[in-house]
C-alpha cells in the first residue's frame, strides 16, 4: 500500500498540470455547490422570517373610497367602528372568525427620569398577543381584567425598555415601575421582545384605557382577527372579500371598492410564501446539482485523457508483469486521492465564502413603507450537507474515471507498445 502511494504522488508530481486541471474541476464544482446553497438559504430564511409573526390572522385598516357610490364623491376617508368590529362577531362570520380584537393608537410623550421619546401608544384588548405573535420575554401582557377595569398599564419594548433604564441594567427591573405618558402615569406590567428590524417606539395599553383617555368614542382604527375553518387560499380571499362588502355597505361606499379597507390576509399571503419556498428550494438544488454534474463531467474527460496519454506506459506495466487489477487500482486510488484532496478543499474555500456572506450581508433590510424587510440571513450550510455533497462528488467523479480505468487495464500489451 505505501509504496501504491508512493508511485500515485509521483505520478501526480511529474503530471502537474493534469492533476491542477482535474483537482480544480472538483474544488470548483463542490465550491459552487457550498456557494449556492449558502445563498438560496440566506433567501429563504429572510423569506421565512418576512412571514413570521402572523399565522392564519387578518389585520384590517379603514381607508379611502375609489368610487363615487350613492351621492358620496370618492376620496372620502372611511372610519371604522364597533359595528364593524361587532360584525365578525355576528352569524355571518362566526364559523370563520375565531378572536377579535379593536386597536386604537395615539402619538404620546413617554417620560421616565431624565429620558424621554416619543411613541405609539397603542390600545389593545388580550386576544391582539395570541393573533400578531407578541413574544412577552419578562412580565405580562394587557389582559382582560386590565380593560375591564381600564388600568392605567403598559407592556413595553425590550429595546424601549433598556433605553430607559441605561446600558448595562437588566430590562426586567422595569417591571412593577411607573413611568409617564402624557399627563398620566402607567405602571409597567410586561417587556415584550421587538424584532430587531423595528424602528416603531410601540407601547401597549388597555383598549378601553386609550379610548377613555383620548375620547377615541366608537371609532376603531384597526381591527385583527384570527381565522378558523379556511383550508384553501380561496376561502380566505372569499372572507376576506364578504368582509369588505359589509364594511363599505355599512360606511355607504361602493360594496366592490377595494379601497376602502385595507385587509392583511396573512393565511394567503403564508400560503404563497409556503409555494415560494418549495420552488426556490427545488431551483437552488437543481442548480447546484448541475454545478457537481459540471465537476464529474470535468473528472471523466480528464481521466479519459490521462488514461490516452498513458496507454504506452500501462503496455509496459503489463508487457513486466502487472496485472490488469494494479492498472485498475492505480488509475482509480489516483483519481479517489484527486477528488478527496481538491473536493474537501473546495468545501472549505466555500464554507468559507458562506461565513463571509452571513458577516457581511446577513440582517440586511430594505425599508418597504409598513415595515422593515430583510432581503438576506444567516446563508449557511451546516457541515453535514457540505460534507455530504463533497463525499458524493468525490463518489460520482470517481465511478466517473472507472470506465477509461477499465478500459486501460484490458488494454493488450502489444497494442499499448505500438502506440
Amino acid at each position: 500500500m505505501k509504496e501504491l502511494f508512493h508511485e500515485i504522488w509521483s505520478s501526480l508530481r511529474q503530471n502537474k498540470l493534469r492533476t491542477t486541471l482535474t483537482g480544480l474541476a472538483v474544488a470548483w464544482g463542490i465550491f459552487l455547490l457550498i456557494v449556492m446553497l449558502g445563498a438560496g438559504n440566506g433567501l429563504l430564511n429572510a423569506l421565512l422570517n418576512n412571514s413570521s409573526g402572523l399565522d392564519d390572522s387578518m389585520l384590517v385598516n379603514a381607508g379611502w373610497t375609489s368610487k363615487a357610490y350613492a351621492g358620496y364623491e370618492r376620496g372620502r376617508r372611511v372610519y371604522m367602528d364597533t359595528q364593524d368590529l361587532e360584525r365578525l362577531s355576528g352569524p355571518a362570520f362566526a364559523g370563520n372568525v375565531d378572536e377579535v380584537c379593536p386597536v386604537v393608537s395615539q402619538s404620546a410623550q413617554l417620560t421616565y427620569g431624565d429620558y424621554y421619546l416619543n411613541c405609539d401608544l397603542t390600545g389593545v384588548d388580550g386576544p391582539y398577543r395570541k393573533i400578531l405573535k407578541v413574544d412577552v420575554i419578562h412580565g405580562r401582557f394587557i389582559n382582560a381584567r386590565d380593560n375591564r377595569e381600564m388600568t392605567k398599564v403598559v407592556c413595553l419594548g425590550d429595546k424601549t425598555a433598556q433605553d430607559l433604564i441605561g446600558k448595562g441594567n437588566d430590562p426586567k427591573t422595569l417591571v412593577g415601575q411607573y413611568i409617564n405618558i402624557g399627563a398620566f402615569s402607567y405602571k409597567v406590567v410586561g417587556i415584550f421582545d421587538m424584532p430587531e428590524d423595528n424602528s416603531m417606539v410601540t407601547v401597549y395599553a388597555p383598549y378601553t384605557t386609550i379610548n377613555t383617555i383620548y375620547n377615541k368614542g366608537k371609532r376603531i382604527e384597526q381591527i385583527s382577527f384570527s381565522v378558523k375553518g379556511i383550508g384553501t387560499v380561496e376561502a380566505a380571499e372569499d372572507l376576506e372579500k364578504r368582509y369588505r362588502t359589509s364594511v363599505n355597505i355599512h360606511h355607504k361606499a361602493a360594496p366592490d371598492d377595494r379601497r376602502t379597507v385595507r385587509i392583511q390576509n396573512s393565511f394567503t399571503a403564508n400560503k404563497q410564501v409556503a409555494k415560494a419556498v418549495s420552488i426556490l428550494h427545488i431551483a437552488i438544488w437543481v442548480l447546484g446539482f448541475m454545478s457537481l454534474v459540471s465537476g464529474i463531467v470535468g473528472v471523466s474527460n480528464i481521466m479519459l485523457i490521462t488514461v490516452k496519454e498513458r496507454t504506452h506506459e500501462f503496455g509496459i506495466r503489463k508487457a513486466i508483469g502487472a496485472s490488469p487489477w494494479s492498472i485498475l487500482s492505480l488509475i482509480m486510488t489516483e483519481s479517489v486521492t484527486i477528488t478527496t484532496v481538491f473536493g474537501y478543499l473546495g468545501m472549505f474555500l466555500g464554507m468559507v465564502t458562506t461565513q463571509i456572506m452571513d458577516k457581511t450581508m446577513s440582517g440586511n433590510t430594505v425599508d418597504m413603507g409598513i415595515a422593515q424587510m430583510k432581503m438576506f440571513d444567516n446563508p449557511t450550510v451546516g457541515l453535514d450537507v457540505a460534507v455530504e455533497a463533497t463525499m458524493f462528488l468525490v463518489i460520482a467523479g470517481t465511478v466517473a474515471g472507472l470506465i477509461p480505468a477499465y478500459k486501460a487495464s484490458k488494454v493488450k500489451p502489444i497494442e499499448a507498445l505500438r502506440g
